[in-house]
């Protein structure tokens, strides 16, 4: 097959040696190679360690099952020959409708990787996601840098790795609230590999949209707020359907309630054309910073927006 042909392969060995340059210099072990670059080759891939997360969208809506097929495998070739990865360390995610946290598989291929100084554990059979939003990467080192001697809340806080930072750099408590026990679990085992499990860390099973209301009513409050919803939840656990588009301002309006006078809410959202209304809230300053918080890994990716809020 000639050069041009292997159009995907020829990219991903480039870009691969480019970010495993900047990689090293910033002392980085997991990152982003590859993001839709290409229009025909629609796949992502994020580098964990030596192994590989690829995940494959469907070219057009019109595919055959047997052209899509066809596709994936040549995807996966063109993936293994670019990076020249053994097939046991690509792990290969179609991205099709199912829900996103929904278990795929029981492979249960774990492994630890590491990011600022902390470990996490990844899984990159089982599930949509791996376990660690890597284009987080620095707005996680943003917050934790704000923590020490705060109490810290994590909402929708999944495998719990802004808990890990901010509980590291000091936080004199953590409470972490998520609707799924599962993550809560993985939360857990974050915060043992990390030394922490001894520490003032709180985890809530809960829904956080319900649970926010009565700390609201209760009177609890924080100095330092993270809130990174989903786009979507229809969960079955939840007596509403959450969609951040339409449910954002009173998210917000709920998170500044349960702020002391000079604290910070961070809230981001990766949903594409997303709009952030306008929220009008005594003594509260805000502002987008979604530049300060993405990694040149991710620069093209349009990955995640974010915000933050402050209470004078």
């Amino acid at each position: 097959m000639s050069e041009q042909e292997l159009i995907l392969a020829n990219r991903l060995r480039k870009r691969f040696k480019h970010f495993s340059k900047w990689a090293r210099r910033q002392n980085i072990s997991c990152f982003r190679i590859y993001d839709h670059d290409i229009p025909e080759f629609p796949v992502i891939a994020d580098y964990y360690e030596g192994k590989v997360a690829l995940w494959i969208s469907d070219r057009t809506r019109d595919d055959s099952e047997e052209a899509r097929q066809a596709f994936r495998q040549e995807a996966i070739r063109q993936t293994l020959l670019g990076l020249d990865l053994d097939e046991n360390n690509l792990f290969v995610k179609d991205r099709r409708p199912g829900g996103q946290y929904r278990r795929r598989s029981r492979d249960k291929h774990e492994f630890i990787v590491h990011e600022g100084g902390h470990s996490f554990l990844i899984n990159l059979s089982d599930y949509h996601d791996t376990g660690l939003f890597l284009d987080h990467r620095r707005t996680r080192a943003l917050v934790a840098s704000q923590s020490q001697g705060k109490k810290v809340l994590n909402l929708f806080c999944y495998t719990g790795s802004f808990t890990v930072y901010t509980s590291a750099a000091g936080a004199t408590s953590t409470v972490s609230v998520d609707l799924s026990g599962r993550y809560l679990d993985w939360l857990e085992r974050n915060l043992q590999l990390n030394g922490l499990q001894d520490k003032a860390n709180t985890l809530v099973e809960d829904d956080v949209v319900c649970w926010l209301e009565d700390a609201v009513r209760d009177g609890e409050h924080f100095d330092l707020i993270i809130c990174d919803p989903p786009t979507f939840s229809n969960s079955k656990m939840t007596a509403d359907i959450f969609e951040v588009g339409k449910d954002h301002v009173k998210l917000i309006e709920n998170c500044l309630k349960l702020l002391y006078p000079g604290g910070k809410l961070y809230f981001s959202t990766n949903k594409r054309n997303f709009t952030m209304q306008e929220i009008d809230y005594p003594n509260m300053s805000w502002k987008e910073i979604t530049p300060q918080t993405v990694s040149p890994d991710f620069e093209n990716s349009k990955a995640h927006r974010c915000w933050l809020f402050e209470l004078s």
